[in-house]
């Protein structure tokens, strides 16, 4: 019985130290998306009109906060200004491998979350594939 509990104990430790955490600094490297069945990359597609979206930092806090960061861009003034208000109020929640991202309403999108080294992917049940890149 002893060996038991202490062998469940030990898969229990060793599956919470190798749960992963959104929370930190990320880099968008790719917005995989369908339309009328075709699929298309539409963070290729903003970087050939602004080339300065590939220095845009998404913040994800340990305080549920998920915000856009593009102070260091090199974007004008006026895509900053927009892009970070429409992030200004946007939360995160995790809930096993799914992830809530939207405003405290719960109006948003629900992800499934999985980390690959120091790549983070969404999977939207729309069939979008989000991928960060830890920085």
């Amino acid at each position: 019985m002893k060996t038991l509990i202490l062998a469940l104990l030990t898969s229990f430790t060793i599956s919470i130290s190798s749960a992963q955490s959104p929370v930190g600094n990320w880099k968008l490297i790719s917005h995989l998306a369908t339309f009328e069945g075709k699929t298309f990359d539409s963070h290729t597609a903003l970087l050939t009109q602004r080339p300065c979206a590939a220095r845009i930092v998404y913040r994800i806090t340990d305080d549920g906060n998920y915000r856009l960061d593009a102070s260091a861009s090199a974007c004008d003034e006026s895509y900053v200004n927009i892009q970070q208000r429409l992030y200004s109020k946007t939360k995160w929640k995790l809930d096993g491998n799914k992830l809530f991202i939207g405003g405290k309403e719960g109006i948003g999108h629900t992800y499934s979350i999985t980390f690959s080294g120091n790549k983070m992917v969404w999977k939207s049940e729309y069939g979008d594939v989000i991928t960060y890149q830890k920085i």
